[in-house]
């Protein structure tokens, strides 16, 4: 793929990269390359190969500011993959790093309010805001980053317009849109949230987010099959898109096609992670429309299964759980609805009986006075 005569082929900048390995000490244009590359991995969600291929750039890098981007992208990544104990340990080391430039204690904020780690996070905001001096575009992100998690609604725009003049900055990366995307979804703001999508497909044509907008703008005008066509190019594009099959397989959900929404969701387990909440409840979320319309047992115990480990991620993750217990309340009555019913078929069977074998006994009487009358 090329844009102003740039190509963004993985191919081609795996082959740019390589002078970087090759250097003792890197050239900007090689940290460059190494950087696309990168940054066109994480469009195709391919965390491991970013992990892997940031972390050992660090070691390879003697220029401390150098070093940063990588650090950046490599806690991004460690973010995407919910591995908050190696982002404490991240953060710890980089705050051991402080004394040999001050860009590592931004980082090291990063990297805390990533793992959400809100103490240590107060601890080094407040240090960077009496550190004034300290101008990067790293401690623009990391205090916009904290600002954002604030209650208070004009801390909160603070933290917006930080980020953004993050992202406005000529070095910064697609991780840093990446962040300042995350934080508008976040907060509802959708009106900065489409001029951030169409910044992103100028600046980064390898990036899914254009098209991911196209899809969620027909989610919302309840457009099922133009929404269900740009997730399926997009799945098409990078199967590793989790975001991609989730909002397919709800609209699968949508259309009422709950077994076409199962086997999309099965067919891609081995690409979720264990502590996946969206995935988990969704499985359960669907079983339990399945045994609406026809009653399994063997359905209903896995539906609660699903739901109930759904339940133990958003405990962990500190999310709302009040959707999910009120789920788990209705398969349950469900399960306990058709006993009654069934109870109640049987009781009604039961009185029948009852009433037939009391009527052939009075019939029997009957015909007995008869004959001794006669």
């Amino acid at each position: 793929m090329q844009k102003n005569g740039m190509n963004f082929s993985i191919r081609y900048l795996e082959n740019q990269s390589n002078s970087f390995w090759r250097e003792i000490n890197p050239t900007a244009k090689s940290c460059l390359s190494l950087k696309r590359l990168l940054e066109v991995y994480a469009a195709k969600e391919e965390w491991e190969q970013v992990i892997n291929l940031s972390s050992r750039a660090v070691l390879h890098l003697s220029k401390n500011y150098d070093r940063a981007d990588f650090y950046h992208i490599w806690m991004c990544a460690l973010n995407e993959t919910f591995d908050n104990k190696s982002l404490i340990e991240l953060g710890k080391h980089l705050i051991r790093m402080r004394n040999l430039h001050p860009v590592f204690i931004a980082l090291a904020l990063i990297a805390f309010q990533f793992a959400e780690c809100w103490k240590t996070s107060e601890k080094l905001f407040n240090y960077l805001k009496r550190n004034k001096g300290i101008h990067n575009r790293f401690a623009f992100e990391a205090c916009g980053i904290y600002l954002v998690n604030r209650s208070d609604k004009l801390e909160l725009q603070k933290g917006l317009n930080l980020l953004k003049k993050t992202c406005l900055e000529k070095n910064a990366s697609y991780f840093s849109w990446r962040n300042y995307l995350r934080c508008l979804s976040q907060k509802d703001k959708e009106g900065d949230m489409s001029w951030t999508y169409n910044a992103m497909h100028l600046r980064y044509p390898f990036a899914q987010e254009p098209y991911v907008v196209a899809s969620l703008i027909a989610i919302e005008e309840k457009n099922w099959e133009e929404a269900m066509r740009l997730l399926k190019q997009l799945i098409i594009d990078n199967p590793n898109n989790l975001n991609a099959i989730l909002a397919l397989t709800q609209c699968q959900e949508e259309l009422g096609n709950y077994s076409e929404a199962l086997n999309l969701l099965v067919k891609n387990n081995d690409k979720f992670q264990a502590h996946n909440y969206d995935y988990y409840y969704l499985l359960g979320h669907i079983l339990r429309k399945i045994i609406e319309k026809d009653f399994d047992e063997d359905l209903k115990k896995m539906s609660l299964n699903y739901l109930e480990k759904s339940l133990f991620i958003a405990n962990s993750l500190h999310f709302p759980i009040n959707a999910i217990m009120k789920e788990i309340k209705e398969i349950q009555f469900i399960g306990r609805e058709r006993e009654n019913i069934l109870e109640e078929e049987l009781y009604e069977t039961n009185n029948f009986s009852n009433l037939q074998m009391s009527s052939e006994n009075a019939e029997s009487e009957n015909k007995f006075s008869d004959r001794k009358v006669g």
